[in-house]
């Protein structure tokens, strides 16, 4: 499992580079083909019957509550 998470991130590394170079041709954001791209991810998992790994407790880390990700991994602060 942990191999296929890390090639998840690198495609969608490339795909966000792809989309960057796109974006200044087409004129659409590449945060839009982002998200069109992970709707459609998420359509065909579910079609296909594909069962994702639950990651909202590691989405704290990427995200902007910091606190809660000190608390996640036991960081003491001051």
């Amino acid at each position: 499992m942990d191999v296929a998470i890390i090639i998840t991130f690198c495609v969608l590394l490339l795909f966000a580079y792809v989309f960057d170079l796109t974006s200044a041709r087409t004129k659409i954001p590449s945060v839009i083909l982002l998200l069109l791209l992970g709707w459609t991810v998420k359509l065909l998992t579910n079609f296909f019957g594909i069962e994702l790994p639950d990651v909202s407790d590691v989405l704290p880390v990427f995200g902007s509550d910091p606190d809660r990700a000190r608390r996640l991994f036991g960081i003491e602060t001051g």
